[in-house]
């Protein structure tokens, strides 16, 4: 198969979603050693909280861990076809690409984080937590822009 301009767009966009994963993914490090907090497994359980309601499954302990790290991975992955849709398909600038793709996730994040029970509405929170994710999540989205810009670079310096 051979890969058009657009695929190639798309590819671009879910390596650089995982770029602002790994971004996210540094900030979430950082915090969680400096305020002595364990491993969130929050990704893990909204995974597999359909599997939950369907059929009661539970997963505990350091398998839950385990399927945290991938879903975190996968899930900011994910977000890449977000990025594509808004810049390649709907082709809005970067600045507006930018600002409506961390809207879009921080508020389908704080939804999943409500609807699966994970967590209650970020009001609640109080405001050092909410300082913790939205810091998390303007990584991930600075991350996504700089591994697209990043990308992009590449590709005009290495076109013909």
């Amino acid at each position: 198969m051979e890969l058009t301009g657009s695929s190639l767009s798309l590819l671009a966009a879910i390596l650089a979603a995982l770029l602002g994963t790994g971004s996210m993914t540094i900030s979430s490090a950082s915090e969680a050693a400096w305020t002595e907090r364990g491993d969130s497994p929050a990704p893990g359980v909204a995974a597999l909280w359909p599997f939950k309601v369907a059929f009661g499954l539970k997963v505990e302990g350091r398998l839950l861990y385990v399927i945290s790290v991938w879903a975190h991975w996968g899930y900011g992955a994910a977000w890449g076809v977000l990025w594509w849709v808004l810049i390649d398909v709907a082709e809005l600038n970067l600045a507006v690409t930018t600002v409506a793709f961390g809207a879009i996730v921080w508020v389908v994040a704080i939804l999943n984080l409500k609807i699966t029970g994970i967590a209650p509405w970020p009001w609640t929170w109080g405001l050092k937590y909410n300082i913790y994710d939205w810091t998390h999540h303007t990584m991930y989205v600075l991350g996504t822009l700089a591994g697209w810009v990043a990308i992009e670079q590449i590709a005009i310096h290495a076109a013909p």
